[in-house]
């Protein structure tokens, strides 16, 4: 049942060409069959990666916000050689960041144009992802399927030399006099199928291959540079480092979608190229969007009403154990043969995690009820494969949401702990739940990917050893500045 909904609550949110509110989400669920409360409308909003909230109660899908809207791109020397482009990381935000590239349509006057392959030299295939920041571009480009056969784990997550990609095939417009510098303007037409169509811009040149004068196009791309950026520093203020760059993007092209979508559009890549005021900044073991060579704070006016904390309310309280979690942990308790159900609970909840007794109760029933259903379908056989992974996975778990809640449950305030260990924290609490709901939902997928797997962890586990002492310096130090001495 929840399966379904869950494909009806994505079909809608893929497709919703038009702004709507809360109430016209739960409609539309209505009439597809699926009857929700305003919570649970809420969360499936909140959480899903289709959808932003713009004004007034409405929701706009990255469909209805991008679908027929120009972007464009300037082809690069090793494309021309190639007789192809590669979209990289410069199609975002207007795509579906979680299509596979290489699975996309391209189309020029209603006609298909097919996909060509090429050889890249790893610098420049890393160029045309950077905006994917350093800590996944890596991981895009071994995604392709023309580099099927190379397997990142056995490099440490490190690309050859020369690398494949697969990209859209411009023979017939390299025939007709597009050169490298010449821009492809894109729009979507199709944006649940990954459908876009583009307009090659072959720029008439005079002889020797000399570019002709500046144009009015070149003067709309010089206004379309500043009425970016205005746009981006908006968004800074507004909405911080915001969960991603493709979020920043998405917010920042909202903001004036008519002026940054028009025709003749530059492009993000070209923008930070010459800028002076934006680039990529490290946001922990992230990448973002920020102000050149400043650090990326973990919190600022955009998020200091959420941060502010009361020691006695606990209310806000980030530490939770999903249901995926919850299964992990029984699963590896098969996995491990124990028998004890009271021992789990010490294991799932961090040490100073207080639970009254009747509280506990209810949680041990929950569990015993959980444990009840996995266990009559559990196969130690076929869990072996992937149990070590998971147990690893489960270890940083603990050790991570422990420290999550002893932030959260100290009485220093966010702005008194370091910023970028706290952003690092943050970032892996959510990269281990990821990682914990991926193998929960497709183990065999977890096997394939085992190298890759315990990479990610060795790197998360190095980051977190980084980071503890610091975080837990003023946790103690708090804890001794309230400490009351009773004198007699």
């Amino acid at each position: 049942m929840q399966f379904s909904e869950d494909l009806a609550v994505d079909d809608f949110l893929r497709s919703c060409k038009n702004p709507f509110t809360l109430k016209d989400f739960t409609r539309a669920m209505s009439r597809k069959g699926f009857s929700l409360s305003q919570r649970e409308g809420e969360d499936y909003l909140a959480e899903s990666p289709y959808v932003s909230w713009i004004e007034d109660g409405k929701f706009i899908t990255r469909a209805a916000a991008f679908t027929g809207k120009y972007f464009s791109f300037t082809l690069t020397p090793e494309e021309f050689k190639n007789k192809m482009f590669v979209p990289g990381s410069r199609f975002m935000p207007f795509v579906d960041e979680m299509q596979n590239p290489a699975s996309w349509t391209y189309v020029f006057e209603g006609q298909v144009v097919p996909h060509k392959v090429g050889e890249f030299r790893k610098e420049t295939a890393l160029d045309l992802h950077v905006l994917y920041g350093e800590e996944y571009e890596v991981q895009y480009i071994a995604a392709d399927p023309a580099m099927a056969e190379y397997d990142l784990a056995d490099t440490e997550f490190e690309l050859p030399p020369t690398v494949k990609i697969t990209g859209c095939d411009l023979s017939q417009f390299v025939e007709q006099g597009l050169r490298a510098g010449d821009r492809i303007v894109c729009r979507v037409l199709n944006w649940d199928k990954g459908e876009i169509e583009i307009f090659p811009q072959v720029r008439k040149r005079e002889q020797a291959g000399a570019i002709v004068q500046i144009g009015d196009a070149d003067s709309e791309r010089a206004a379309w540079g500043e009425a970016f950026e205005k746009a981006l520093i908006k968004i800074f203020e507004k909405e911080g480092p915001c969960a991603t760059i493709e979020e920043q993007l998405a917010f920042a092209f909202y903001e004036d979608l008519e002026t940054l979508c028009s025709f003749n559009c530059d492009s993000v890549e070209n923008y930070l190229l010459h800028s002076k005021k934006i680039g990529l900044e490290l946001f922990g073991v992230e990448t973002r969007l920020w102000y050149k060579g400043q650090d990326v704070p973990a919190v600022g006016e955009w998020n200091k009403g959420d941060m502010e904390k009361d020691p006695g309310d606990l209310g806000n309280l980030k530490f939770k154990i999903p249901e995926y979690i919850l299964d992990s942990y029984l699963r590896d308790f098969e996995y491990k043969k124990q028998k004890d159900l009271t021992l789990l609970l010490k294991t799932m909840f961090p040490e100073n995690f207080a639970l009254t007794p009747d509280e506990k109760r209810y949680v041990l029933l929950h569990i015993a009820g959980r444990h009840a259903i996995i266990s009559r379908k559990y196969n130690y056989f076929a869990d072996f494969p992937v149990g070590e992974i998971r147990g690893r996975a489960l270890d940083l778990y603990a050790a991570v949401s422990s420290l999550v809640y002893d932030v959260e449950a100290s009485a220093a305030a966010f702005d008194k702990f370091p910023q970028n260990e706290l952003v690092v924290l943050s970032q892996l609490f959510a990269h281990i739940n990821r990682i914990l709901e991926s193998i929960d939902s497709n183990p065999d997928a977890a096997v394939e990917d085992e190298g890759t797997l315990n990479l990610s962890l060795e790197g998360m586990e190095c980051n977190f050893e980084d980071i503890e002492g610091a975080l837990r310096s003023v946790i103690e130090s708090e804890k001794r500045n309230n400490i009351t001495i009773v004198k007699n």
